[in-house]
């Protein structure tokens, strides 16, 4: 068995070690910024949860814009929500702004001051913008293009949640299918656990999962609404996969199930807390004539993430009973439904 370097218990409770932890992980990682279904046409915005609303993206017509989302006058917010703008004017004294951030107008001073918004162009790498660097991920070698196909999507909204707990104990139970079998009665009869395809890159990993074989069967509520209304969309040709499941480093989820993309973020809140922003895309033509099916897929969904953050705070009660005994234990890894786990944590021991 392959000997694994684990993260200390120490790292998921001090603040100190925390912090030099994700300082490493976040300035070596990825970093995404938004999607371009977000802001579809020229001068359309969002403004970013993930980024405590400090930026709005901008679609520039020719590329994408992180602009500063603070006014230069007494840092009031600029913009809320989503929306289409050429001018950018704040509420509290009408300083003014173009779609580029350059500052536009001060009244009442008498030497009209200049500025600009900070901003930032931002890489496309198939449809998901990033800040820096995109992904050395070649879909097309890993079997994915026809799945992570925003082609004819929309952007249908997102969805935020605080953890109490480290942002990797998110991660681990993200990246194993092990915790399948025991935490998650209607997930593991829509997927079958062990029918696992991975693949793994310097900055990624992949897991394909297989669609169950007994879809008819006796499941939750929410999922037998879902996998009735699977059966219904695809009748006797059935997806060969039941999810999809991409991790890029340190904090990137890129998630396909049937007609859905999911894209999520974690962040880190210290040590001991983190954020996810998860955001929905959707087929526009198949949303328009099944809306209920696409309901009936996201309650499934969101099922699954109360049972992931159950699974997560039985590790952190284990770990922070051995912090604050001052022990330090750790597992064996199962090589192949935990196979994820053990490359997360190469990854961080290579900081």
């Amino acid at each position: 068995m392959k000997i694994v370097t684990h993260p200390s218990i120490k790292s998921y409770f001090d603040a100190d070690e925390s912090r030099q932890e994700v300082e490493q992980a976040f300035s070596r990682g990825l970093a995404y910024a938004g999607h371009s279904l977000m802001v579809p046409e020229k001068f359309s915005y969002q403004v970013l949860p993930h980024f405590s609303d400090r930026y709005a993206l901008f679609n520039q017509g020719e590329n994408y814009e992180l602009i500063s989302n603070i006014c230069l006058h007494r840092q009031a917010q600029l913009l809320e929500g989503q929306g289409r703008a050429r001018s950018i004017v704040c509420k509290l004294h009408c300083w003014s702004y173009d779609n580029t951030g350059q500052l536009k107008g001060a009244p009442h001073f008498k030497d009209a001051p200049s500025g600009q918004l900070k901003k930032e162009s931002l890489s496309v790498w198939n449809g998901l913008l990033f800040r820096g660097r995109s992904p050395n991920m070649d879909l097309s070698a890993l079997g994915l293009e026809d799945y992570l196909d925003f082609t004819d999507y929309f952007y249908a909204g997102s969805e935020t949640t605080e953890y109490q707990f480290n942002w990797k104990t998110f991660i681990e139970i993200y990246l194993e299918n092990y915790h399948v079998y025991s935490m998650h009665p209607g997930l593991r009869q829509f997927v079958k656990p062990d029918d696992l395809e991975w693949s793994f890159g310097d900055d990624f990993s992949v897991q394909k999962v297989g669609l169950g074989d007994q879809l008819t069967k006796r499941t939750t509520p929410r999922y037998r609404e879902f996998q009735d209304a699977l059966l219904a969309r695809f009748g006797q040709t059935l997806p060969r996969f039941g999810a999809i499941w991409c991790f890029l480093y340190p904090n990137i989820m890129i998630e396909w199930y049937p007609d859905i993309i999911v894209v999520s973020t974690i962040y880190p809140k210290g040590a001991g807390a983190c954020v996810n922003h998860v955001e929905f895309y959707y087929p526009e033509a198949l949303y328009k004539d099944m809306p209920d099916y696409f309901a009936a897929e996201k309650a499934a969904y969101m099922e699954t993430a109360v049972e992931d953050e159950e699974a997560c705070l039985l590790l952190e009660k284990g770990r922070r009973a051995l912090y604050l005994s001052g022990e330090e234990e750790h597992g064996p890894i199962e090589p192949f439904l935990e196979a994820g786990v053990a490359h997360f944590y190469d990854w961080l021991a290579k900081q």
